[in-house]
């Protein structure tokens, strides 16, 4: 028995000692060759790992074992070595980000502005005719209506001519609300401010009465009582051949005028008429028309609604007709001193900024009263070594069922929220800039989902 283990053992020996012969004749092993069919992808270099030339070890070998000259020693123990990743703590939001602030205008040596009010119903485009006009997203823009929710104001500077542009809420209420009168008020308060109103329509949706209401209201043919008094005065009055007026006096005639146009009523008409800002008609939207003469019957309906000064057919989402409308309007500019600076596209602060573009994706991704209920906030701003920027912002929600809406399925949603507004500012501020955003609810609550589970978990239980 003991022989034949011997004779197991000795051929075992054999066998190796042969196939270790011919490795030796090959000039490589086995894993050698494995490797040379098969190569081993190098490993991808990260920014904290050092140089070839500088990793060297402290025993005096390099990375392949060679020996370091005894002369050099020291000086391989000096070399610089590639920075470790920095750490960086949250900073408060300065205030510089938080309100906007710039120094008296350069003036020019003529001149010129105009205040330019966009009213419109809503959705009918005001938001993309401005960000068009600029050339950069500052105001919010979505299919929802009542996007905008407060006064955007821009500004364009063409030569000596600076045109600020203020964008406001839809001047007719979306639906009976009690926060939808504000808005309107807010809307009204800026036709009031401007010197041109420019009534941006949607010339494919069928207008309401209530636009055709307020196009009466702000540009009508003719005053109403104007028309009234001119009626009145043909009944009583006969005009000669020589222009005298014969009938009844003068004090006769205004015992008979409405109490609402007391004394010299042509003086009140001029006055009223002078009152009233001029007004654009903007037809938008002309991309999705089928036909021009779509168009055209829209610009008829509205012409024996209200008196225009000028109108124009514009598509704000492929930019079509702007320049015409743009040079109207530094047409019209009045002699007066600049504003704003000739640089600065918007009054908005930095943070404003923010949350107008965090809207514009809310309000397209999400349904019913999700974008209507959230809020915002600027929690951080930290500069970085490099000259990047790191925003935290912060959406506040009502509660935890909200949260998860807005996350999506392992935080896909925000994730593809915070790519596309990093992106936008990135363009528009000119720097880097990471944008991490959080997403805080108010209070926790169960969904059906959760409340089912926990029944079904229950009744197994039991």
């Amino acid at each position: 028995m003991a022989s034949l283990h011997c004779t197991w053992a000795a051929s075992k020996r054999g066998f190796w000692n042969q196939a270790s012969a011919r490795c030796q004749m090959r000039g490589m092993s086995i894993m050698d060759r494995y490797r040379k069919i098969r190569p081993v992808p190098e490993a991808t270099p990260q920014p904290w790992d050092k140089p070839p030339e500088f990793s060297g070890g402290r025993d005096g070998t390099t990375p392949g074992g060679e020996s370091i000259p005894p002369h050099t020693q020291d000086l391989h123990d000096e070399l610089p070595r590639s920075p470790k990743p920095h750490f960086y703590a949250r900073a408060p939001v300065p205030t510089e980000a938080q309100f906007r602030s710039w120094e008296p205008p350069v003036q020019p040596s003529n001149p010129r502005s105009l205040r330019v009010g966009l009213a419109g119903c809503p959705n009918a485009g005001k938001s993309s005719l401005m960000n068009a006009i600029l050339e950069c997203p500052i105001s919010a823009v979505s299919p929802k209506v009542n996007t905008t929710r407060d006064g955007v104001r821009g500004i364009k500077t063409m030569g000596d001519a600076q045109l600020v542009f203020l964008d406001v809420p839809g001047i007719v209420p979306s639906h009976q609300a009690m926060y939808n009168r504000d808005l309107v008020a807010k809307a009204w308060k800026g036709y009031q401010e401007c010197d041109v109103c420019v009534l941006v329509i949607d010339c494919v949706k069928r207008p309401t009465q209530e636009i055709f209401d307020v196009v009466r209201k702000i540009c009508p043919n003719e005053d109403i009582g104007k028309a009234e008094l001119r009626h009145r005065v043909r009944a009583v009055t006969e005009i000669g051949e020589d222009g005298d007026l014969s009938g009844p006096s003068r004090n006769t005639i205004e015992q008979m005028l409405p109490r609402s146009i007391p004394g010299n009523y042509s003086a009140y008409a001029e006055e009223e008429e002078n009152q009233r800002p001029p007004v654009i008609l903007v037809l938008n939207k002309i991309d999705k028309a089928s036909e021009i003469r779509w168009v055209q019957s829209r610009e008829k309906e509205f012409r024996a609604h209200g008196h225009f000064d000028r109108i124009f057919y514009i598509s704000a989402l492929k930019e079509q007709g702007i320049g015409k409308l743009l040079e109207y309007l530094k047409e019209r500019a009045v002699s007066r001193q600049w504003s704003y600076p000739s640089d600065m596209n918007t009054t908005l602060s930095h943070t404003d900024q923010i949350k107008q573009m965090v809207n514009t994706h809310i309000f397209k991704w999400f349904n019913s009263d999700v974008p209507y209920s959230i809020d915002q906030q600027t929690v951080g701003w930290t500069p970085r070594l490099d000259g990047s920027l790191l925003v935290e912002h912060e959406i506040v929600v009502k509660d935890s069922v909200m949260a998860r809406m807005i996350l999506g399925v392992r935080n896909t949603i925000v994730n593809r929220l915070t790519d596309q507004v990093s992106y936008k500012l990135q363009k528009l501020w000119g720097i880097p800039v990471e944008l991490r955003i959080w997403v805080r609810p108010l209070k926790q609550r169960l969904s059906k989902d959760d409340l089912g589970k926990a029944g079904a978990k229950y009744r197994e239980a039991s």
